[in-house]
């Protein structure tokens, strides 16, 4: 079920959020072997470390009045929102456009050699087939954007590792590509104010250039 937009979004009871919940999903295979995963077709499932992140955090999950469960298309966030939301009665849906970076020709590729390829090309350079992280960043603005008007009070989003540092980067006030937080840990939890991940999203979008913003 994709995330509703617009009118849509009034089919889920409550207010606009309060109050967001953003996850990293747990560690997978890839992370293991230092590949990355930019295709959600590729079939990339937690490790056995990642399961037991997903399981410690759950606890605390528990403890908060989550009311929409939003995921990516990736098989790695619908197993770490179904673990966390197990035996809830929440609403879950998907939302293509936090989806992680698409890699085209270097699609499971080792994480250094896409770090030395963006090193050589810029924030533009985009893979053949793929998206740079220019394109990313205007992708996530959309995606946070449809989140913050979702009717639920407080949803919890599984996401991956670079629309959640580009939030905390811009929430620092600091480029959030180039920004002083550089890696998000796999199956942590961060709280945001509604109010706070719209300050972000702000910055996030004054980082882009007049046509794609």
């Amino acid at each position: 079920m994709p995330l509703p937009a617009d009118r849509e979004t009034r089919a889920y009871a409550g207010a606009v959020p309060d109050r967001v919940v953003i996850v990293r999903h747990g560690r997978t295979t890839y992370n293991e072997l230092k590949r990355v995963n930019g295709d959600p077709s590729v079939d990339v499932q937690l490790s056995a470390a990642g399961m037991a992140q997903v399981s410690h955090l759950r606890a605390r999950v528990a403890e908060l009045p989550i009311d929409l469960g939003v995921r990516t298309r990736f098989p790695r966030t619908a197993v770490t929102l179904d673990i966390l939301l197990a035996g809830r009665p929440v609403p879950r849906v998907v939302c293509p456009d936090l989806d992680d970076v698409r890699l085209g020709v270097m699609e499971g590729a080792d994480v250094e050699a896409y770090r030395a390829f963006r090193l050589e090309g810029g924030q533009e350079a985009a893979p053949e087939g793929g998206e740079s992280r220019m394109d990313a960043l205007a992708r996530y603005v959309r995606g946070f954007r449809r989140l913050l008007a979702v009717r639920a009070s407080m949803p919890l989003v599984v996401t991956h590792d670079i629309p959640i540092r580009f939030v905390l980067n811009a929430l620092e006030d600091a480029d959030p590509l180039e920004g002083p937080v550089t890696a998000i840990e796999n199956g942590v939890l961060y709280q945001l104010a509604a109010s706070d991940l719209t300050l972000a999203v702000d910055r996030m979008q004054e980082r882009l250039p007049p046509a794609a913003a």
